[in-house]
């Protein structure tokens, strides 16, 4: 039995596909819009806890909506070769846009943590003794996706 004979038609999967692309990862998009939104509000109002609030809670969504593209990536798998064409069509726009949104976030993110830093130096404060931050965050990198870890201490120095 040759190996494509193994594999369903994109029929068979379609369903499943379906659900991934018109509502789980539009849901996660969704998300990840209303926490970039929270973000930016709670940096102008400068309230700091909520901020940080705000980037563990977008970070875990960039993490779910990676997770979710991953399972319909694996699903991908099993279909036959002849299908892989309407497979990519069907997949690659939901893709492009969770790729665009998560650099869109990952911009904000940086942009917060730029600002937070200017904050800290311009008014020589401390918020909190001893108050480290850190984050872990995915992006794609070359078409690849990749996590890193950004650290801010009080000063507002930034490290990764």
């Amino acid at each position: 039995m040759s190996e494509d004979e193994e594999k369903v038609k994109l029929r068979h999967l379609e369903a499943t596909l379906q659900k991934f692309t018109k509502i789980v990862i539009p849901t996660d998009l969704e998300r990840l819009r209303k926490h970039q939104l929270n973000i930016e509000k709670y940096q102008r109002r400068r309230i700091w806890d909520k901020l940080h609030e705000g980037h563990i809670n977008a970070g875990r969504t960039v993490q779910q909506l990676h997770s979710s593209i991953q399972e319909m990536e694996k699903l991908c798998l099993e279909v036959q070769r002849d299908d892989l064409g309407l497979l990519k069509r069907m997949l690659d726009p939901v893709k492009e846009e969770a790729s665009a949104a998560t650099a869109e976030f990952l911009q904000l993110y940086l942009e917060s943590v730029e600002g937070l830093q200017k904050q800290f130096n311009d008014e020589e404060t401390l918020l909190q003794p001893s108050l480290t931050r850190s984050m872990t965050v995915l992006g794609l990198n070359r078409g690849k996706w990749i996590y890193f870890v950004v650290c801010w201490g009080v000063n507002g120095d930034v490290r990764d």
